[in-house]
């Protein structure tokens, strides 16, 4: 899923798009920090960053300081989108809970929130702060996280922080595929790509190891 998810949200930045006026009603599972899970409609608004629930005419909004995790069947994509909360540090001894788009898996897990200001949130009607279609397809218009376990980094960091831990591992392979991308490595479109890659060449690592166990020879004398 992580692939085919990342890639398909990636090649809607080249697809032509049209205003969001209305909520999208999604089948999902929405689950609280009170350890409450409501199953049914649900809808987020990316720049209100307020995930809706509605059952029968009744609708509920919550914002990421009362919600753990959410996710919901994205018929558009045919794929299951996935959304955690995190602590986000602020600035020193102050987090803010956020909600962040999970987009690739792996040892290296992929996550993004929308780059916007903050608008203020008409009570009752969270929709009313409804996002441009264009926006949600533009990939530079994103903030994306990196987390190894609860190691967070930001992708501006790349070349710092995530690139020569991946050099380090697998330089032969990364440099093969970085040759067949013919973009610029710098963009996030490829160091997106990049770490997915590195994913995927961990994980076939990792199995192939599994599976090298030493056997005991075995006497029958």
């Amino acid at each position: 899923m992580g692939k085919s998810l990342l890639v398909s949200i990636l090649l809607l930045s080249f697809v032509g798009g049209k205003g969001l006026a209305k909520p999208i009603w999604s089948h999902g599972e929405l689950s609280l920090t009170n350890g409450t899970v409501l199953a049914g409609d649900l809808s987020y608004n990316w720049k209100a960053e307020i995930v809706q629930y509605r059952e029968g005419n009744i609708i509920k909004a919550f914002s990421a300081f009362q919600v753990s995790g959410f996710k919901y069947f994205d018929a558009t994509l045919n794929t299951l989108r996935t959304f955690k909360t995190v602590d986000y540090p602020v600035k020193e001894n102050f987090n803010r809970s956020l909600f962040l788009e999970q987009i690739g898996i792996g040892p290296m897990m992929i996550y993004r929130r929308l780059r916007h200001a903050r608008d203020p949130i008409k009570i009752g009607n969270p929709s009313a702060s409804a996002v441009d279609d264009m926006m949600l397809k533009r990939v530079d218009n994103f903030t994306y996280y990196v987390f190894e376990g609860d190691r967070m980094t930001n992708l501006t960091d790349f070349d710092t922080e995530l690139w020569p831990r991946m050099q380090q591992e697998f330089s032969d392979e990364l440099a093969h595929y970085s040759g067949t991308l013919h973009m610029d490595l710098n963009s996030t479109f490829a160091r997106l790509l990049l770490i997915t890659q590195y994913n995927q060449l961990k994980v076939r690592a990792t199995h192939v190891t599994s599976l090298k166990v030493p056997t005991e020879s075995v006497s029958l004398y």
